[in-house]
């Protein structure tokens, strides 16, 4: 009886302290999340494509205009090249669409989808990265290593919608921004890493200038660059409406 009650005891330990540590994935989640709130923004950018990630004289440039609007919308504006001018892309609350201006059509993006490269632009940024979604909507997390300096935590899908079958995420202590995200699918396994730095005063926070896709399946490489950024302004609503994003 003794021993029942040891090992009932035990087990009642083990789960509550996984509870506590899913708590503090939770915890550190948003506090990580909640560095890049904000209830308007508007930035300039800079997308480099690198078809082979240690090339860095192959490549091609995209500017970008983009808008936000709290945690789940977001809006982006292809400025150049001449070939790509006048694409956009809009995410509101997990939905997307598409807007491609050489055939005046819009495309909504769904299920599997999200895991593809924009058309017309390709990169290893998915139309599910470019959303900017709260990936705690998507994700449980837990800790997998409490370090000196850093949290690594891991994400496991809890909708079915989610385009990743694993998330680990690397967050620093002192600033609590994202350093690292590995993505992994079903498919194929360690699929793609993001590494965010240059950290900059943008629009009077502080943020990663820069942020780094590898693929790892294709060994590519598309880097992000913001220029500059400002937050809390006015923003027209047509830029967050599906019917009129592209007018």
């Amino acid at each position: 009886m003794k021993n029942r009650l040891q090992f009932i005891s035990l087990m009642l330990f083990i789960f509550a302290a996984a509870q506590l540590f899913a708590q503090d994935a939770e915890a550190i989640m948003r506090k990580a999340e909640e560095k890049y709130a904000f209830n308007t923004s508007k930035a300039e950018i800079s997308m480099l494509v690198y078809p082979q990630a240690d090339n860095e004289r192959n490549f091609r440039e995209y500017s970008i205009l983009s808008y936000g609007r709290g945690e789940e919308e977001t809006y982006l504006e292809f400025l150049s090249p001449r070939s790509i001018k006048g694409l956009r892309i809009l995410s509101k609350g997990g939905d997307q669409w598409v807007y491609f201006s050489s055939t005046g059509r819009v495309r909504k993006i769904a299920g599997k989808a999200k895991k593809e490269s924009v058309r017309g632009v390709g990169g290893d940024f998915s139309y599910e990265d470019l959303g900017g979604e709260d990936m705690r909507k998507k994700y449980d997390f837990r800790v997998l290593q409490d370090r000196s300096d850093k949290w690594v935590l891991e994400g496991n899908p809890k909708t079915e919608d989610a385009t990743y079958s694993r998330l680990v995420v690397t967050v620093d202590k002192s600033s609590y921004l994202i350093e690292k995200i590995e993505y992994y699918t079903e498919e194929e396994g360690h699929y793609k890493d993001m590494y965010m730095g240059e950290v900059k005063i943008l629009g009077g926070r502080e943020m990663p200038s820069q942020v780094v896709m590898i693929n790892r399946e294709k060994n590519s490489k598309t880097v992000i660059i913001t220029h500059s950024a400002l937050y809390d302004i006015s923003v027209d609503e047509k830029y967050f409406n599906p019917n009129r994003f592209y007018k």
